[in-house]
């Protein structure tokens, strides 16, 4: 498995959790009352500040292991050829740079379909908290849609074209 889908698989799972957390707390009794918007707002606002500090420890924790784990691997090496093969596998080529660019299209239809299921919903009169779900739900969902492009174009390949 490439460096970029285990990358990418933990900051899906990060993301997953945190979204877990987040229908937790919205289904549980100290969610906001369902007219109260800027409850909501401030719910959402406070769940995707955590999801980004989250995020970034987990990747940090990532490539902490991810080095020590080449280092195990490769004991007989000394330092200086095992930071040369973590650098090697960071490396961005134009393969990924396609990769990337294909997901992320992909991420950003899912994002704007639900921006358009969200005002959909406004049009037919139900309650604004429903489209600040949406439109949430929305983000994630195309999070997750660009990682699982992501990984299955870095496992079989991606064309250009």
């Amino acid at each position: 498995m490439y460096y970029k889908t285990k990358r990418t698989i933990t900051a899906m799972s990060a993301g997953f959790l945190a979204i877990i957390g987040y229908i937790i707390y919205a289904l549980g009794e100290s969610a906001p009352a369902q007219d109260d918007l800027k409850g909501w707002a401030l719910a959402m606002l406070i769940f995707i500040g955590v999801m980004v500090v989250v995020s970034i420890v987990i990747q940090i924790i990532f490539h902490i292991v991810y080095a020590v784990g080449i280092a195990v691997k490769e004991g007989g090496k000394d330092n200086e050829d095992i930071e040369k093969m973590v650098k090697t596998s960071m490396v961005e080529d134009e393969r990924d740079k396609l990769i990337e660019l294909k997901s992320s299209h992909l991420g950003f239809m899912v994002v704007g379909f639900g921006a358009i299921v969200a005002l959909f919903t406004v049009f037919i009169g139900l309650p604004m908290v429903i489209p600040m779900h949406i439109v949430l739900g929305s983000f994630a969902l195309g999070s997750f849609v660009e990682g699982s492009v992501t990984i299955v174009y870095n496992e079989m390949g991606v064309r250009n074209g």
